[in-house]
């Protein structure tokens, strides 16, 4: 069954993981009122990025693949996720090791994967309302971003470094490490009056990031106004992550630099001596191994320093450097 749906809706989801669960027959409470789960915007991802990873379920070895639909409603009872042996390995209480063995789901990541059992493990689609620099979309087809995936590595690469906005320097009194402390330069709706946002089409002193730094793309400005404008929510969102199709360097690895690395290092003083601006740098530290092990923390600091890389971007990576680390 291939229904249309729309997105889960930003935000919503916190709506009811705080609702308590019933325990005489372990249904999610107002089951019937919660939005439609989409499987490929939200359930997917969550197994592409955790479960479907070399070595574990990602169909090279013997056992099940969770890398599709076909694959992960096999494990699955519609309608009963306690019923369901994918979702027992995942709580732990199939009388097995919970999985993944690494580290357990997330809360809210099990309770959308729950959720999404007991309204039939159907294939929902969604419209595709979303962009690289963008979020989830509204009910109203607006595109969103997320904070978790679209603002904070923006931000911790551009913006809280040493010497700027990092919890030990706070110029001008403002942090950029966390949703708690950037709240202090956003004014909710309104990117206009929100200095996080003034500050990027100011000059001289007011302008950040500095002149000597690389600059925000389009894109990255974009989402951080739409983040703002549509309540600047504490957010963290599923990050859709292919290691199926090719991994080139301009559609997979050079946006994820961008995005975390570039800030750091780039402009005229990069940190730690390190340059990357663009193919030929990362080319040449993929070489000499020294791109994978702070990507691992493998003798080094591990890297980026506003949080590590998924399990799966980091196959991602792997698989660029294995393949020869071409420019395409």
């Amino acid at each position: 069954m291939k229904t249309d749906k729309i997105h889960f809706p930003p935000g919503l989801i916190l709506l009811f993981l705080i609702f308590p669960f019933i325990s005489s027959c372990r249904h999610t409470a107002n089951i019937d009122t919660l939005p439609i789960i989409c499987f490929e915007k939200e359930v997917l991802p969550v197994f592409q990025n955790n479960c479907a990873i070399s070595g574990c379920h990602d169909g090279s070895r013997e056992g099940r693949a969770f890398n599709s639909y076909v694959s992960i409603s096999r494990g699955v009872t519609p309608g009963k996720p306690y019923a369901s042996n994918l979702y027992q390995a995942i709580i732990g209480s199939g009388g097995g090791n919970r999985m993944p063995p690494s580290a357990p789901l997330s809360l809210e990541n099990r309770t959308i994967i729950s959720v999404w059992i007991e309204q039939g493990a159907n294939l929902t689609t969604c419209n595709d309302t979303t962009t690289t620099g963008g979020g989830g979309g509204g009910t109203d087809g607006t595109l969103r971003a997320c904070y978790s995936r679209d603002i904070q590595p923006v931000l911790s690469s551009h913006c809280a470094m040493t010497g700027c906005h990092d919890a030990g320097t706070h110029a001008g009194e403002y942090v950029f490490y966390s949703y708690t402390s950037t709240m202090g330069a956003v004014h909710p709706g309104s990117p206009s009056t929100s200095k996080l946002y003034q500050v990027l089409f100011s000059s001289g002193e007011e302008k950040m990031p500095p002149s000597s730094k690389p600059q925000l793309t389009t894109a990255q400005i974009d989402s951080i106004s739409k983040w703002i404008s549509y309540g600047a929510l504490d957010q963290t969102c599923a990050i859709a992550c292919d290691t199926i199709n090719p991994v080139t360097f301009s559609g997979t690895i050079w946006p994820i630099m961008q995005s975390n690395c570039t800030g750091c290092h780039g402009g005229t003083s990069p940190s730690g001596g390190i340059t990357i601006s663009g193919y030929s740098d990362v080319s040449a530290l993929a070489a000499s191994g020294t791109l994978m092990n702070a990507i691992t923390g493998k003798g080094v600091p591990r890297m980026p320093l506003g949080g590590p890389f998924t399990t799966c971007q980091i196959r991602q990576f792997q698989i660029w450097v294995n393949n020869g680390h071409l420019n395409n």
